[in-house]
């Protein structure tokens, strides 16, 4: 299982790519999670783990304020779902240590 995000410039294009996921892949919507980027996201006293720059979006090159919709996925399903982000806007975040993009070899350990 991997989590993917994609930063939506838009509440409505983040609702576009959920119902996609929903509707039209048959993604479970519990495993779907969307929220305001930003640093005021945050809990008090916590990790910013909710804004664009934890997921990878620098401001200056295409990131800011925005929508985050992050989705829990099998690994063999990656690259359908960010095909379903990018076509409704959403744009991928730096990939974390340990995360594959879609078509990527897992190293051997």
């Amino acid at each position: 299982m991997r989590t993917i995000t994609s930063l939506f410039d838009s509440r409505a294009e983040a609702e576009r790519a959920v119902e996609t996921l929903v509707q039209q892949l048959n993604y479970d919507r519990d495993r779907i999670q969307v929220q305001a980027a930003g640093a005021e996201n945050a809990t008090a006293g916590t990790q910013d783990r909710r804004s664009e720059n934890h997921h990878g979006f620098d401001r200056g090159h295409g990131g800011g304020e925005g929508i985050l919709v992050s989705l829990l996925i099998e690994d063999d399903q990656v690259e359908k779902a960010t095909r379903a982000l990018e076509t409704n806007g959403g744009r991928l975040g730096e990939q974390a240590p340990g995360d594959l993009r879609p078509g990527e070899q897992s190293p051997d350990i």
